[in-house]
């Protein structure tokens, strides 16, 4: 399964326009994710909601016992989706 989503993320990497990114994940004093700062905003709220999750779900399955009260670096790819806003510019140029 790993192996299939990994393959999506080169294609989808390799296909659109991307940035490489990294997200940092705090964990508590349990050894449980408290906090998760993201070096890029894709723009959207909804969007770095689900960023968020994905990174939560790939960090556990990276790393099965986290130690508590440490900062990771996990690297990602995020992909920047055009916006409602980038389709509004693009047909204000085209009535120019």
């Amino acid at each position: 399964m790993k192996a299939i989503i990994s393959a999506a993320c080169v294609a989808v990497f390799l296909l659109s326009g991307c940035v490489n990114n990294s997200a940092v994940l705090t964990t508590d004093k349990h050894g449980k994710v408290s906090q998760i700062i993201l070096g890029k905003s894709t723009g959207s709220v909804a969007s770095d909601e689900d960023l968020k999750r994905v990174v939560v779900a790939s960090f556990y399955a990276r790393i099965s016992n986290p130690k508590p009260s440490w900062n990771y670096r996990q690297p990602m790819v995020l992909i920047k989706h055009p916006t409602v806003e980038s389709y509004l510019r693009q047909d204000a140029k085209k009535a120019d």
